[in-house]
């Protein structure tokens, strides 16, 4: 039979902080309940796992270089943007 998984700590708290606490080392009281919950929970701790794989695998590969032209437009619609206020439709 299937063991049923309980959560001491919720799993949506512990995956609000793993991109927080990726590459830290902090010591507190919440990074020790996180931790204790990733060590107990296989789900977040296989979420864990992946998270941490695709940061290797990103900083991995070399940071892509955009043309010229391509950078310029990219600036121009840019700055468009900034200047031009939001329209604000009232009815």
């Amino acid at each position: 039979m299937k063991q049923q998984h309980i959560h001491t700590l919720s799993c949506s708290k512990v995956y609000e902080h793993l991109c927080d606490n990726l590459d830290s080392k902090l010591d507190s009281e919440s990074c020790r309940r996180i931790k204790a919950h990733i060590e107990g929970c296989k789900n977040c701790s296989a979420l864990l796992d992946s998270l941490k794989k695709t940061v290797f695998l990103f900083r991995s590969y070399p940071a892509p270089t955009l043309p010229a032209k391509a950078k310029k437009e990219l600036f121009a619609v840019i700055q468009l943007e900034k200047k031009s206020p939001k329209k604000i439709f009232k009815r």
